[in-house]
């Protein structure tokens, strides 16, 4: 007998803790399938990205060696050379056709993207943020594509614009085809829209980790980020990177400099002024790229021969000063080399404006975050060379090209509202983080005196002001009602005895419009429930079934809800529960009291949502 006893006692232990070992495996399982779902994700997005910034860049090659090095004889600096050209012997410069390639190049840009996908107009990453806020991460496949080819045309020509945009949208769009290919939702479509963006930055200015801070920074002007994106975005551009500095560029940064190291803190306060400069430099720079883009589009003709006029301007340019062609790198290689005298410096800077606005705002493809940084390295070093000259004990010419590069990251932090990405890719792109706090300090600076205005007019100003997260916000007027507050009438629906039989279930679900009704004893306490399925099947079926209600009731997972919770917790409870029906509790006696719906909340949802539109 007390064997019997003992083996089942061990018996009751065993099942429960075999049931704990199952749930723990297939949570595990769940777990593993969660992250490895996002790891493939986010290496097929850094593949891709980094295979679209080789080939992009290698078009790029390709369209300038035919249009500058062959027809114009023209041969830029190079950062990898040190600002060499390295161009052959005896080339010949054939200089009026400046006045022509880059219109060429505008027009073949225009009559390509606005024939095919007009939405690739612009700087890409514009383009990419609009996605992500206004038409829920979709990007159409063709768009990388065309963009790709089009910029590549626009570069090569000679317009004065980045790569960045074309590779962020490669990337990005790659991630939003993806995802709706694989039926993703609208939440996790946006995440690998934002990790392309990432991993397209990360590999064309060989920067992984401000790619990806850039991809969650970029969406909004305020110090706001998409946090939720960040680890797919930092996994895709290391990808990306990778890929890209492996078969193709090298891991060698971008701009070659010395270490440099900050010793001196009287520097902080020449720093300092500087960044109030950039900020209003920044601010001329979007006030006149907005005016060129707004003028354009008073000039009543097709869009597919604006880029054209807009080759045209950035050609008379170039005709005076090459140096704003292309992306020019090489040019702030020689401003860091101490090689650009100060009036060439403000030169390429002021005309780097003129000619990017251009080239972009005339619909023309390409990026604005490269030119952002070669009009502040430009800027940087001509206070650099102002300080020096005014002050040669205190800056010294040592002290000349942590200008350039601090002023790189403190104008693009101000115009594009990206502060931290922004510090990151200077560090990046230079192989140098001894120059991290006057660069802090200047992207602070330039962030707080350049405004609300930003470079990427598409910009929210933070997740609230997002369409993509509106309705994140409207969980929290649901804190201020409880259940109480939206129980009508209709809603204390009857209940069943347990000894009812199925003409009297048949007769409460006739009349009630809930698919459940609560079994409750003499206390009125909830012992189980009754579907409307099984009572139809028994109609339908059986309607001489004799078995009465605690015969047929469920007994497990009873969805119910105190009567004090309030909404917030309702409409978890509704997900968690698998249900569109909770019954309702006295939350001290835990006596029946009626049945809440998920439409009676998303009545409260719809009236906060008008009111959360109508405050905005």
């Amino acid at each position: 007998m007390t064997g019997k006893i003992k083996s089942r006692f061990k018996k009751s232990l065993k099942r429960p803790l075999v049931n704990i070992k199952r749930y723990m495996i297939k949570f595990q399982d769940n777990r593993f399938m969660y992250f490895s779902r996002w790891i493939f994700f986010g290496l097929s997005i850094g593949i891709v990205a980094g295979v679209g910034a080789i080939i992009f860049n290698a078009l790029i090659r390709l369209f300038r060696f035919i249009f500058q090095n062959t027809l114009e004889g023209y041969y830029s600096p190079r950062p990898e050379l040190m600002g060499q050209t390295g161009a052959p012997p005896h080339v010949v410069l054939v200089h009026w056709l400046f006045l022509i390639i880059p219109a060429v190049g505008g027009l073949l840009s225009g009559i390509l993207v606005y024939t095919f996908a007009p939405e690739a107009e612009g700087h890409g990453t514009d383009a990419a943020i609009d996605a992500f806020h206004n038409k829920e991460g979709f990007i159409r496949g063709r768009v990388p594509i065309i963009k790709t080819f089009a910029s590549a045309i626009i570069l090569g020509s000679g317009g004065s614009g980045g790569r960045e945009g074309p590779v962020a949208q490669i990337g990005a769009g790659f991630g939003s085809v993806l995802a709706t290919f694989m039926g993703l939702p609208v939440p996790e479509r946006r995440k690998m829209l934002v990790a392309g963006i990432g991993a397209g930055i990360g590999a064309i200015f060989k920067s992984p980790l401000a790619g990806a801070m850039f991809g969650v920074e970029v969406l909004y002007s305020d110090m706001d980020f998409e946090s939720g994106s960040l680890m797919l975005a930092i996994i895709s551009s290391i990808v990306a990177y990778s890929i890209y500095a492996y078969f193709y560029a090298g891991f060698k940064p971008v701009v070659l400099v010395p270490m440099f190291t900050y010793t001196k803190p009287i520097t902080l306060v020449f720093y300092a002024i500087m960044g109030v400069a950039l900020a209003f430099i920044g601010s001329f720079y979007i006030r006149f790229f907005y005016g060129v883009h707004s003028a354009f589009k008073k000039i009543k003709i097709k869009p597919h021969f604006k880029p054209m006029i807009g080759g045209l301007a950035v050609g008379i340019i170039a005709y005076f000063l090459p140096e704003i062609m292309g992306v020019g790198y090489g040019w702030l290689q020689l401003a860091v080399l101490g090689k650009l005298t100060i009036a060439m410096l403000i030169l390429i800077g002021f005309f780097k404006i003129i000619a990017t606005s251009f080239t972009v705002s005339s619909g023309g493809s390409a990026g604005v975050y490269a030119p952002s940084l070669i009009i502040g390295g430009m800027f940087g070093g001509v206070f650099g060379d102002l300080f020096h000259m005014l002050l040669p004990h205190i800056i010294l010419q040592s002290d000349i090209a942590p200008f350039v590069l601090i002023g790189m990251g403190g104008f693009f932090a101000g115009v594009a509202k990206t502060p931290i990405s922004s510090l990151l890719m200077v560090s990046e792109m230079t192989g140098s983080y001894g120059l991290l706090p006057p660069l802090m300090l200047v992207n602070a600076i330039t962030f707080i005196v350049s405004g609300k205005r930003s470079i990427y007019s598409k910009q929210k100003k933070n997740r609230m002001d997002s369409p993509a997260h509106s309705k994140d916000y409207l969980i929290e007027p649901l804190k201020k009602y409880s259940v109480k507050d939206i129980m009508e009438e209709e809603n204390y629906a009857k209940s069943i005895k347990p000894e009812a039989v199925l003409y009297e279930m048949i007769t409460i679900f006739f009349n009630s419009n809930f698919t459940i009704h609560p079994v409750v004893d003499r206390d009125r306490k909830i012992i189980g429930f009754v579907k409307y399925d099984t009572i139809k099947d028994m109609m339908m079926n059986t309607p001489d079934d004799s078995r009465l209600a605690k015969d047929i009731m469920e007994t497990k997972k009873i969805p119910k809800i105190k009567i004090t919770e309030t909404l917030d917790i309702v409409v978890h409870n509704f997900f968690r529960k698998k249900t569109d029906e909770l019954f309702v509790i006295d939350g001290k006696t835990e006596k029946y009291v009626g049945i809440v719906r998920k439409r009676d909340v998303l009545l409260v949802i719809n009236r906060a949502e008008k009111t959360f539109k109508s405050n905005k």
